[in-house]
């Protein structure tokens, strides 16, 4: 099971699609995002902004990443108050179909390799 540390490590690859930086850099996932319990990891992670229009997409690069390389599914979350949509972003996330549908979306853009 990886550590709290070594799951920030790999978001520290995943960069806004609005701004250079990653999500680690940003403050999007901190370290207190990320619990690990009875061999589930779940993270929350707070968009830039009440209105960030790239809520969506930020969580679902998180949880690509995330799942790619830790080979094993990962529940990711917006933290509880931080997003104006934030149960309409949790249900796109909880959804796997729609999920990867739209991972198949950001790959034909580029966003995802």
């Amino acid at each position: 099971m990886p550590t709290p540390a070594e799951i920030l490590d790999v978001l520290s690859k995943v960069y806004d699609p609005e701004i250079p930086l990653s999500v680690t850099e940003l403050g999007i996932v901190k370290e207190e995002d990320i619990s690990i319990s009875d061999g589930n990891i779940r993270v929350l992670f707070t968009p830039t902004s009440p209105i960030c229009p790239m809520g969506g997409v930020i969580g679902i690069l998180i949880k690509y990443e995330l799942e790619k390389v830790l080979g094993r599914e990962v529940e990711v979350k917006v933290k509880p108050g931080t997003h104006i949509q934030e149960s309409s972003l949790n249900r796109l996330l909880d959804n796997r179909e729609e999920y990867e549908r739209q991972v198949s979306r950001l790959k034909s853009l580029g966003l995802i390799k």
